[in-house]
């Protein structure tokens, strides 16, 4: 499902790397995230989903982080930036952050041969309104690719709160990986913020409809 993420693949993250990242994260996030099938039942896409509240897996990371085979350090990086903006603009306590409170829309993922019929679309909306049904205030993300971005802030009301741009960020070693992204429609990593009972200010950039 993550094959498709641009800053990972642009540090040559290897098929492993994915299958131990996706063994560690998602089993975490079985009862809050939404599936797409077809009229046969197979799954064609998904949105993982989890609580912002919820523990990470600090001492695995660790051990994942060693087994790296790409250079992940320019996206964890810059998802950790966006990370404590969104903690330092809602006032959450990164040592013990509430829960029930902030609906974390992962990651979304769509089969390649149903990209460009809706699923995206679909699968967000259906996710933000779980959130929403389930009495979260937010639902945020944080976009690497420009058609996620896209949905969010053009269905979904998201706001862009914080803007990583792939083409100047200097927020780390080896960053030059990235520089390549804005020409394959990636221009920056976004931290979408959707308030689910208010309105919020609307901005699409570093989106694209690619893919939606």
């Amino acid at each position: 499902m993550l094959t498709g993420e641009p800053t990972t693949a642009a540090g040559g993250a290897t098929e492993k790397d994915m299958t131990a990242f996706c063994q560690l994260f998602v089993p975490r996030m079985v009862d809050k995230s939404v599936i797409a099938t077809n009229a046969e039942g197979a799954v064609i896409g998904a949105m993982l989903c989890k609580d912002w509240g919820d523990e990470d897996p600090e001492e695995e990371f660790a051990g994942f982080m060693a087994k790296l085979e790409g250079d992940w350090l320019p996206a964890l990086t810059g998802i950790g930036e966006c990370e404590e903006t969104f903690n330092s603009d809602f006032g959450i306590p990164v040592e013990e952050k509430p829960k029930e409170k902030w609906f974390q829309l992962w990651n979304c993922g769509v089969d390649e041969q149903w990209r460009g019929r809706g699923v995206g679309k679909k699968l967000v909306g259906h996710s933000v309104a779980v959130a929403k049904k389930q009495g979260y205030e937010v639902a945020f993300s944080i976009c690497t690719s420009g058609p996620i971005t896209h949905i969010l802030t053009t269905h979904s009301s998201a706001s862009v709160e914080h803007f990583v741009d792939y083409s100047t960020w200097t927020g780390t070693e080896s960053v030059e990986v990235l520089r390549a992204l804005p020409a394959a429609g990636h221009s920056g990593m976004s931290l979408c913020v959707v308030r689910l009972w208010g309105e919020s200010k609307r901005s699409t950039r570093g989106g694209s409809a690619e893919d939606e």
